[in-house]
């Protein structure tokens, strides 16, 4: 929950649901909902119902107001039964008044029971100078018996008992089932908090310690058995396993940990106990920091959700109106008891909350559903415009490709020699080194299983290469390695292909190979950038790097338009100009020279694994860092945009059907009732959708 400076921006959590709701001005300075003596605030009428009912339990008043629902919806249908009989003629003619009576005296308290919750509603928004559906059923229910009891009384007239009490039953169910549908949208947050464990094993020097995850601190020592959830944000000192990241990321396989690895709060163990280093714990885990995100996104409306909460305010107002027309127009024709009808059933049938739900219920599932598979999505407006994206300008490097460099390429320029004594030489020499070349090195040895031979007295020259003696199968030599300068008198030249960083090795005055390191593709990168040309989006690798070395990755990749090389005012330049002729731009990047550029986009999407400044900038992070995720978060979000679209037509259509249908008087108010329920759970169905789109099919999430 955030606070804002003013209280017009501060927004609370609804009470039942749990999705974020401005304040309406009567509890705007009102303390959170959590802290005592709060005043509970609800994004609908539906949730405000369903907490009466059967969301406070703890006040202990939850069996009361289920009662009270019973006792009602009983003794309306009780009223409906002997209407029947009344309608069907059943009834001896002399005995019709006492059986109004009858009618009188159950509904009296049917409307006593069902009628103060939507009465309430209905004068806390007039308080607050508002009108919602709580005003329309409370003055269709009040009208319809207030007649029928005068009539009951008087002995003449229709009496619509049945309406009166109908009505209200039907439009309590009905909000209690569109409430459990919204509250789907935060099952999220909940699965979130399951994640966590409920104790940790803390490493002390008296011993292990089972202690609450809340108690632990950045620096502390944590001990994680097979099987376990990790307790902390930190790093991996002792051991070796699988970790489980499916629930926070969205990887379906488990991810090989060693020490120096990174592992997150929430993640499970394999078979392999840990040794890990708390850097982050309470509320700095990465785990609550998804949920705060996913909230803060709930808290920022759409543009279509604006003008849907602008159009429901003045279709009630419509209503109103319509209704008032109806009831004079049937009157003048001089029919009284079909004017009153009639203008019942359009304050009955009209369904503004259809409007209402069309985009906050779908939008909000739709974040969830993101976040489900390990992306974060900032609020309604960016999970909007990521459907019309055109065009996404990509970084580089540590975007499209790992950021971390490979050996690609060993030249063995003496005939007589092995790559594997060039590799264990080499090898050798470079693990006195902490230069990532060297690093590259090391990896490859390992990964051919080279035996490296012993280095001394090794000295390093920053910036040019590195020297030492070299013992490999017995025999000692001096090898040097480094740049073309620093073996300049042993005859090293640049690589001819100009790409890359090459490394020259000698020993005993002779060059003897040379090595070129690249940054490695990341394997899902062609396979993303081929899906979303499929679905029609300009592609763009926007890059810092040299001209020649962002074609060949652009070229590996199946991009075939380059901006290199650029520096990040350049970046923001080039996003801004393409914005200006009219494209729809998303930015996708990972450091701190994209986050210009990614504050600037429509779309800002960063990379979970980058640099905190660019996950800031991004209006959208994927947490796994998989680039598969982006083709399948654009088509999750046109297919959002799509049921919204069908959800303010279906409304559309149904309310001028209706409305016509009851203005004209074809439409008896109960059935307008059961037409009213009926509409707003196409609208829920049909936004529910959403929580079944499937998996990424490029990831396996």
């Amino acid at each position: 929950m955030t606070t804002a400076a003013s209280s017009q921006a501060r927004s609370y959590d609804c009470a039942h649901c749990g999705l974020p709701v401005a304040a309406p001005p009567s509890v705007s300075d009102a303390p959170p909902r959590d802290s005592p003596g709060s005043v509970p605030v609800f994004c609908c009428h539906a949730c405000r119902m369903a907490f009466l009912i059967i969301g406070n339990q703890e006040q202990g008043e939850h069996a009361a107001n289920l009662l009270r629902l019973g006792l009602g919806a009983l003794l309306a249908m009780n009223v409906m039964m002997i209407s029947l009989l009344l309608y069907a003629g059943s009834v001896e003619v002399h005995t019709v008044p006492l059986f109004r009576l009858i009618l009188l005296a159950l509904a009296a308290p049917a409307l006593a029971i069902l009628i103060p919750p939507l009465l309430s509603g209905a004068l806390r928004e007039l308080a607050e100078r508002r009108m919602s559906l709580d005003l329309l059923i409370a003055l269709g229910s009040l009208s319809a018996f207030s007649l029928s009891a005068v009539n009951a009384l008087r002995g003449t007239g229709e009496v619509y008992f049945d309406t009166a009490t109908m009505l209200p039953v039907l439009v309590t169910v009905g909000k209690l089932i569109e409430a459990s549908a919204k509250r789907r949208a935060t099952d999220l947050l909940h699965a979130l908090e399951a994640l966590m464990p409920k104790t940790a094993l803390l490493v002390t020097p008296a011993g292990n310690e089972e202690v609450a995850p809340d108690s632990l601190r950045p620096g502390n020592l944590v001990r994680v058995r097979p099987g376990e959830r990790i307790a902390v944000d930190g790093r991996i000192l002792e051991g070796t396993s699988c970790i489980e990241e499916a629930a926070f990321s969205g990887e379906f396989l488990p991810r090989l940990c060693a020490p120096g690895d990174d592992v997150v709060a929430g993640t499970v163990n394999g078979t392999g106990p840990l040794l890990v280093l708390a850097v982050r714990t309470g509320p700095r885990l990465l785990l609550h920091g998804i949920a705060e995100m996913v909230q803060q996104a709930w808290r920022n409306p759409s543009r279509s959700q604006l003008i849907a909460d602008r159009a429901a305010s003045m279709f009630l107002s419509l209503v109103l109106f319509l209704a008032s027309g109806t009831l004079l127009c049937w009157s003048l024709y001089g029919d009284t008891g079909q004017a009153l009808l009639s203008a019942l059933s359009v304050l009955v049938v009209a369904c503004p909350c259809t409007m209402g739900i069309a985009t906050p219920l779908a939008t909000s599932l739709a974040i969830a559903r993101a976040a489900r598979a390990g992306i974060v999505v900032r609020g309604g407006s960016a999970m909007e415009g990521i459907a019309g994206t055109d065009t996404l300008f990509f970084d580089k490097t540590g975007t499209v490709t790992s950021g971390f460099l490979a050996l690609q390429k060993i030249e063995l320029l003496d005939p007589h020699l092995t790559e594997e004594e060039l590799l264990g030489r080499l090898a050798a020499l470079e693990s006195a080194s902490e230069h990532p070349l060297g690093r590259a090195v090391m990896e490859k040895a390992n990964q051919a299983g080279v035996q490296l031979g012993r280095a001394e007295r090794v000295e390093v020259l920053p910036g040019s290469g590195i020297s030492g003696v070299v013992t490999w199968k017995g025999v000692a030599t001096e090898v040097r390695a480094g740049s073309s300068g620093f073996l300049e008198g042993e005859g090293a030249t640049e690589s001819p292909d100009g790409h890359g960083s090459a490394v020259h090795v000698a020993w005993d005055g002779r060059l003897r190979g040379r090595l070129s390191f690249g940054d490695t593709i990341r394997p899902e990168a062609p396979r993303c950038i081929a899906s979303l040309r499929k679905q029609g989006l300009e592609c763009v690798l926007l890059s810092g790097d040299r001209l020649a070395a962002a074609e060949a990755v652009a070229g590996e990749i199946g991009i075939g338009r380059v901006e290199a090389p650029r520096t990040p005012a350049q970046k923001l330049e080039s996003v801004t100009r393409a914005m200006a002729s009219g494209r729809r731009v998303a930015m996708v990047g990972d450091g701190v020279n994209d986050a210009p550029a990614l504050a600037a986009a429509q779309t800002g999407v960063a990379l979970g694994g980058g640099m905190e400044l660019a996950r800031q900038a991004g209006n959208v992070v994927i947490l796994s860092g998989r680039l598969s995720q982006l083709p399948w978060l654009i088509t999750l979000s046109q297919r959002t945009a799509c049921i919204i679209r069908g959800n303010f037509a279906w409304s559309i259509a149904y309310n001028s059907v209706a409305l016509a249908a009851a203005a004209a008087g074809l439409l008896h108010p109960l059935l307008a009732a059961l037409a009213m329920a009926a509409s707003s759970l196409t609208v829920l169905g049909n936004s529910l959708r959403i929580a079944r789109f499937p998996d990424d099919p490029l990831s396996g999430s």
